[in-house]
């Protein structure tokens, strides 16, 4: 007699192999999703560092990156208003922690460019990515001119 379909047996143990493979490949991608997080950050940060010196160039004024530090980071770019006075806000703010898990440490909160797009102060500056267990990942260094430059 032919019986079409699976045992009972057949299928615990298709079952047992799937989540011996679970176990054993989570902690992998769980570790790959949070990699791939800290280079958005990275990137992220990357971008409006030259958001705020390109539109220091473009406008002819001064324009900052401002960040706040530890949990509940947040990144935002101004600048001067075209017409007028007061300030512009460019980019964000973007919350670090909410959209990808990291926080921002550094020495500064602020990162400012003149009409040139050369720093206000001639300091380099390194920009520390976190994960929420404060274990230090990532950073983004912006040397004493203003560029962006790789650790």
């Amino acid at each position: 007699m032919r019986h079409n379909g699976f045992s009972t047996i057949e299928m615990l143990i298709v079952v047992v192999i799937i989540g011996i493979i679970a176990t054993i490949g989570y902690p992998r991608i769980r570790d790959s999703i949070a990699k791939a997080d800290r280079r958005a950050a990275r990137s992220a940060v990357r971008t409006y560092l030259v958001t705020a010196r390109s539109a220091a160039v473009a406008r002819g004024c001064r324009s900052s990156f401002h960040f706040t530090q530890g949990p509940n980071s947040r990144m935002w770019v101004t600048s001067c208003v075209v017409t007028g006075t007061g300030r512009d806000t460019l980019a964000g703010p973007d919350q670090l922690e909410d959209r990808w898990g990291v926080r921002l440490l550094s020495g500064k909160d602020s990162i400012t460019y003149d009409g040139r797009g050369v720093r206000v102060t001639f300091v380099e500056t390194t920009i520390k990515i976190r994960d929420k267990q404060d274990n230090d990942r990532d950073s983004v260094v912006v040397n004493q001119l203003g560029k962006v430059i790789y650790p």
